[in-house]
């Protein structure tokens, strides 16, 4: 069980990043960009890279200001943190974000009156009058990240993970530069098939764009139910032995 827990410390990073790859900033709206961006395929394609790189910054400048505080937080607490009663407090929070993840599926979110296409409806009218100006596409990333800081449960759960592994700050943030390459690889290699295939893609990025805007409630679904996991995986050790078993 251990080896287990251990085990979901890079592969658990991998993992959460390949998640976060799939956001609606990472993918959903670079999809858009894509189909809806005006002039060559290669125009477009090029300010698509440049929104994936302005978020991919933002994304890695807020990490290593969290990982400057967490890293000495975690350290004076290390003692607190391997307790049996932190372990199954995380075990609980991971059931928790599990359980919440069924309720933030769109059949559930219908069930309640909900419309779960609203908001990606919303960032494809942000992004139709962004798309063919390079400093509106900078604040459209910079809005995309600020917004999606405040439930960016994956990215949370990374900080944790590379905290737990014992790392200094150097090897810390170079884990992090990693991450966030990670995060916008799906969206540069749709920029890349947008520039090389040129009209030719313009069905595929559609369909894309399309499934992006009925599924990007479902992809936060899956997120959240993704990262309680993990933490459940984690721990799992912990609430293990505490109950006695193993």
């Amino acid at each position: 069980m251990d080896a287990l827990t251990h085990a979901t410390g890079p592969l658990g990073l991998v993992v959460l990043a390949l998640v976060d790859s799939t956001s609606v900033g990472t993918l959903v709206i670079p999809a858009m960009l894509l189909v809806l961006g005006q002039g060559g395929a290669r125009r477009v394609a090029a300010r698509t890279v440049l929104y994936l790189l302005v978020i991919g910054v933002f994304y890695l400048v807020l990490g290593v200001v969290l990982l400057a505080g967490l890293l000495p937080l975690m350290h004076s607490a290390q003692g607190l943190l391997e307790t049996p009663a932190a372990g199954v407090a995380l075990a609980l929070i991971g059931a928790g974000l599990l359980a919440w993840s069924f309720r933030l599926d769109p059949k559930s979110i219908r069930k309640r009156g909900g419309d779960p296409e609203d908001s990606a409806r919303r960032w494809s009218e942000r992004v139709r009058a962004a798309a063919g100006k390079p400093r509106a596409l900078v604040g459209l990333a910079l809005l995309a990240g600020v917004i999606e800081a405040a439930s960016m449960l994956p990215y949370l759960a990374a900080m944790g993970i590379i905290g737990q592994m014992g790392l200094g700050f150097a090897s810390g943030a170079l884990v992090l530069v990693g991450y966030c390459a990670v995060m916008i690889v799906p969206g540069l290699v749709l920029a890349g098939v947008r520039a090389l295939a040129g009209a030719r893609a313009d069905r595929l990025l559609q369909r894309l764009h399309d499934w992006a805007i009925r599924s990007a409630a479902e992809t936060l679904s899956w997120v959240v139910g993704i990262v309680g996991v993990i933490l459940l995986l984690r721990n799992l050790g912990t609430v293990l032995d505490a109950l006695g078993v193993g």
